[in-house]
C-alpha cells in the first residue's frame, strides 16, 4: 500500500526554484502546496556557516553526474556536482550572486522569441527579491527576503588581484548586477552577519508554518502520471522504500534542475520518442529536445604558488581552525563568516562589446571537482567561458529514477569556446604580471612552464582541455521557446500535455553571462506570477 497524498499543485525539487515557488503559491493563494525534495533538509551546520562550503559537496547534501568520456576533453568525463538538500543549489554554492548581463534577456526575446523575458521584463522580479544592504538605485531593491550583501572578511590577496587587474587595463567595477556587468572588483553575496542566505531559508521557511504548505524530504519522484495527456499525479518513493502517490489537483511543477527535469520528463513518457521506447516506457509526447541544448560555463584556471605570504591553505586544521572557530561561534567574526570567492572581473576579451570572461578570484588553490584543494599556499585566477557554444544531450541511462541520466558532452568541441579560455588564461597571466601582485606570487603551478601560452602554441590546447571544469552551472535541457519543438511555451508550460511546467534554470534557452543562482530564483518567482494569474 502507498501513502496517498492530495494537493492542488505538486511541486518537485526543493532547490533555489522550488523553494520560492512553494513559499509564493502557498502565501499567494488557499491553494494546497505539496513541495517534493529528494535530499534531506538542510540542517548540516556547513551549509550555513559561508566559508565551509566546500565540506558540503562530498557530503550526503550534494552528489555528482558524470558524463561519458569526451573526445573534446582528452577523452576526460566531465563532473558536474549538484545539490540534494533543501535549497538545492544555493545551500552548497559560492554564494556569488549575479544575474547575468541586460543583453542575456533581451537576447531570449529577440533572438530565441522568447516574448516577455527581456531584461526590462525580468529586473522587477530580481528588485522585488532583493533586499540590498548597500546599493540604493534603480537596479536594485531594499525590501524582498533575499540579502544581498557585501562580502564579509575581504582578504587582502584578493585586493591584490583587484588592483592587480586596474593596473592590467580592466575598470573598475562597484556593482556587477548594475547599468554595466563590465570591470572587475568585489562581488556581492548572499551571506549576511556570518549566515548563508539561500532561497530555504530566505523564502521558504518564513512560510514552513502554513497549513496549505507540506514538504517531504527524503523523497525521490520515479515519475509523473498522466490521464488524457493531463498530469494527475507523482509517484515516488522515500529512503526506506515506502511507496507515495500525490495527486495534483491544478498543476505539477517541476524545480529538479538541468538534470533531474529532463529525466523525470523522460521517465514519465516526455521526450525522444525512440528514447523512451528503447526503454520500454510508453510515449505520452514526442519531445525530441528533452535533454538537449546542455550547457555549463567551463573554465581552467591559472595557478600560482605564493611567496612571503599566506593565503587560505591550512586554515581549517589545527590551531588555526581553533582561532577560526572562536573566533566564529563567540565573535561572530573572522574568516568562516566570508564566502571565499569574494571578488572577480567580467571582461570583454575579443572587442565584442560585452563581456566573454568571467574571472573568479581565489586566496587559494581549488581542486578538481571532487578533489580537495591543493595542498600548499597558491592563488588562483579563474577564467570561464559566459556565453558557451557546446552543446551536450542528456538521456535516459535505464528506467530506474535513481539512475542519473546518461550525459553525453562535447563541452570544447566549438572553436570558439576553447579560443574564449585561451585568451582568458593569457589576460590571467597579465595580471599576476603586474606589480601590486607579482611580488607575492612564485612558480606557475598551471598552464606551468613546460605550456606556451602563446599564440599558435602546439601545447596550449590540450592543457586547457585537461584543466577544463565545470563551474557548476548546468542549463537549457528543457528549453522555453516560441516553436512547437521547444520543451516549454513563454509560460513554461510543458509542451503536449496539460497541468505540467517547468520552472528552473533547465529552461534558459541560452546560459547567461554569470552566475546561475538568481536568474533561477527569478524565472521561478516569475512561473508563481504566472500560475496565480490564471496563465
Amino acid at each position: 500500500m502507498s501513502e496517498k497524498f492530495e494537493a492542488d499543485y505538486v511541486i518537485i525539487g526543493g532547490g533555489s526554484a522550488g523553494s520560492i515557488l512553494a513559499a509564493r503559491l502557498a502565501s499567494g493563494s488557499n491553494k494546497r502546496v505539496v513541495l517534493l525534495e529528494r535530499g534531506r533538509n538542510d540542517l548540516n551546520r556547513w551549509i550555513h556557516i559561508p566559508a565551509t562550503f566546500f565540506r558540503v559537496l562530498p557530503s550526503p547534501d550534494a552528489d555528482t553526474v558524470i558524463s561519458e568520456p569526451d573526445d573534446t576533453l582528452n577523452g576526460k568525463p566531465f563532473v558536474v556536482p549538484q545539490g540534494r538538500v533543501l535549497g538545492g543549489g544555493s545551500s552548497i554554492n559560492g554564494m556569488i550572486y549575479m544575474r547575468g548581463q541586460h543583453q542575456d534577456y533581451d537576447d531570449w526575446e529577440n533572438l530565441d522569441g522568447c516574448k516577455g523575458w527581456s531584461y526590462s521584463k525580468v529586473l522587477p522580479t530580481f528588485i522585488k527579491q532583493e533586499k540590498n544592504t548597500r546599493i540604493k538605485d534603480n537596479y536594485h531593491g531594499q525590501n524582498g527576503k533575499l540579502i544581498v550583501s557585501d562580502p564579509s572578511c575581504p582578504h587582502p590577496l584578493s585586493s591584490a588581484l583587484i588592483n592587480a587587474s586596474v593596473s592590467a587595463g580592466i575598470k573598475r567595477s562597484y556593482d556587477f548586477n548594475g547599468s554595466s556587468q563590465d570591470g572587475v572588483g568585489w562581488y556581492q553575496v548572499n551571506a549576511y552577519k556570518g549566515k548563508r542566505q539561500s532561497a530555504a531559508t530566505c523564502f521558504l521557511k518564513p512560510e514552513k508554518w502554513r497549513e496549505n504548505l507540506k514538504i517531504f524530504t527524503n523523497l525521490e519522484a520515479n515519475r509523473i502520471c498522466f490521464q488524457n495527456r493531463k498530469a494527475i499525479n507523482v509517484e515516488a518513493k522515500d529512503q526506506f522504500g515506502k511507496d507515495y502517490c500525490i495527486k495534483a489537483n491544478n498543476e505539477i511543477i517541476l524545480t529538479s534542475g538541468s538534470f533531474h527535469s529532463p529525466k523525470l520528463l523522460m521517465l514519465s513518457g516526455i521526450g525522444s520518442a525512440n528514447e523512451l521506447l528503447r526503454h520500454g516506457i510508453d510515449v505520452i509526447y514526442d519531445s525530441n529536445e528533452v535533454g538537449a541544448n546542455y550547457q555549463d560555463h567551463v573554465g581552467a584556471p591559472v595557478t600560482r604558488r605564493l611567496k612571503n605570504v599566506n593565503g587560505l591553505y591550512g586554515e581549517d586544521k589545527g590551531l588555526k581552525a581553533l582561532k577560526n572557530s572562536f573566533n566564529y561561534f563567540i565573535l561572530n567574526k573572522g574568516l568562516l563568516t566570508s564566502n571565499l570567492l569574494q571578488a572577480g572581473a567580467c571582461v570583454d576579451s575579443n572587442g565584442g562589446g560585452r563581456p566573454d570572461i568571467q574571472y573568479n578570484f581565489a586566496p587559494f588553490a581549488p581542486g578538481l571537482p571532487g578533489d580537495p584543494p591543493l595542498p600548499f599556499h597558491a592563488i588562483q585566477i579563474h577564467p570561464m567561458t559566459m556565453r558557451p557554444k557546446s552543446r551536450g544531450r542528456l538521456t535516459l541511462k535505464s528506467k530506474n529514477s535513481y539512475d542519473n541520466p546518461r550525459f553525453v558532452t562535447s563541452m570544447l568541441d566549438k572553436e570558439a569556446d576553447l579560443d574564449t579560455l585561451r585568451r582568458g588564461v593569457r589576460i590571467a597571466q597579465k595580471i599576476f604580471d603586474q606589480p601590486e601582485i607579482k611580488s607575492v606570487v612564485g612558480e606557475e603551478i598551471w598552464p606551468g612552464p613546460s605550456v606556451s601560452t602563446k599564440v599558435g602554441s602546439n601545447t596550449f590546447d590540450d592543457a586547457i582541455r585537461k584543466q577544463a571544469r565545470t563551474i557548476f552551472h548546468p542549463s537549457g535541457t528543457c528549453r522555453m521557446g516560441p516553436d512547437k519543438s521547444s520543451v516549454v511555451d513563454l509560460s513554461l508550460r510543458v509542451r503536449g500535455v496539460e497541468g505540467l511546467r517547468v520552472a528552473d534554470c533547465s529552461i534558459m534557452p541560452r546560459l547567461i553571462s554569470g552566475n546561475t543562482n538568481a536568474p533561477t530564483m527569478m524565472i521561478a518567482d516569475i512561473c508563481a506570477d504566472e500560475i496565480l494569474s490564471g496563465n
